[in-house]
């Protein structure tokens, strides 16, 4: 019988780099743990980087099988 874990909540930090002079996407990724919103700008490169306060909420589920499991986004907010 499988098992749920529901309710699950992690705060992390969203970083996006956007460079302005060519418009262009640079990096984005995302670390655990919390962070303030905050933007800063290059201005040798004109990287503009933006990082973004996020609760990523979910719930995940064990299959029969000890090596199934599966989860399920079911909720994403500011920080």
């Amino acid at each position: 019988m499988p098992c749920t874990l529901k309710d699950l909540a992690q705060p992390v930090c969203l970083t996006i780099i956007y460079n302005l002079s060519n418009r262009t996407l640079v990096d984005s990724f995302i670390d655990c743990g919390e962070c303030n919103l905050k933007t800063e700008l290059d201005p040798v490169n004109k990287n503009l980087t933006i990082r973004v306060p996020l609760v990523l909420e979910g719930e995940v589920t064990f299959g029969d099988n000890p090596f199934q499991s599966g989860c399920v986004t079911t909720g994403v907010h500011l920080g």
